[in-house]
């Protein structure tokens, strides 16, 4: 009976009276190899558009890594293999990325994110809290813990926060503000100049 691989690493497991005088070395030590890789070791892939990690049985391959940076084009579809695996995950494009084995629910990473991403062999997970990505819920909680304090963020695309001294909100910038702008540049540049 010839060797066979392990459902989740794609690791070598040897059949009874198989590979006599050579499963030491060099065969545990490609097995040995590969688990480090799988608890350690770190791939980067530059994405020129949507790809597939390679996956190989009793060889190095990108998805048996512990850890993926993902760099070159955004706005990317990786797709995973579809067995059970934990990835830490570093979005290092311009844009989103999103893991999938092609079939359940994927995680979106938006750039610069970085994360855990878990997959059961069909959905893959990202560190989420009531539904969004975990930067979504901290720029939500951030925002809401200001209640009353910060004007929500809904329907201000394109508005500076302003403040007349009381209470802030989302307002184009008067006339006035910028003219003053002259006078409010000369005093800072005068205070840090005594401070110096």
């Amino acid at each position: 009976m010839p060797s066979s691989a392990t459902p989740s690493l794609r690791l070598e497991m040897q059949a009874a009276g198989e590979n006599l005088n050579t499963w030491g070395a060099p065969k545990l030590n490609t097995v040995i190899a590969l688990i480090d890789f799988a608890i350690a070791g770190w791939t980067a892939v530059n994405l020129t558009g949507n790809a597939v990690l390679t996956s190989a049985n009793f060889a190095p391959d990108q998805a048996r890594a512990a850890m993926l940076k993902f760099t070159g084009q955004g706005g990317c579809t990786v797709t995973l293999p579809s067995v059970s695996k934990r990835y830490d995950v570093v979005n290092a494009t311009a844009g989103t990325l999103t893991l999938t084995t092609g079939a359940g629910q994927a995680a979106v990473l938006g750039p610069g994110d970085a994360g855990p991403v878990t997959c059961d062999g069909v959905n893959v997970l990202g560190a989420q809290i009531g539904g969004r990505s975990l930067k979504a819920y901290v720029d939500a909680q951030a925002w809401a813990g200001q209640s009353g304090n910060l004007p929500g963020q809904e329907g201000a695309a394109g508005l500076p926060l302003v403040s007349d001294g009381q209470a802030p909100r989302w307002a184009p910038l008067s006339a006035a503000a910028i003219s003053d702008f002259d006078r409010r540049a000369a005093a800072l540049a005068l205070s840090l100049a005594a401070a110096l």
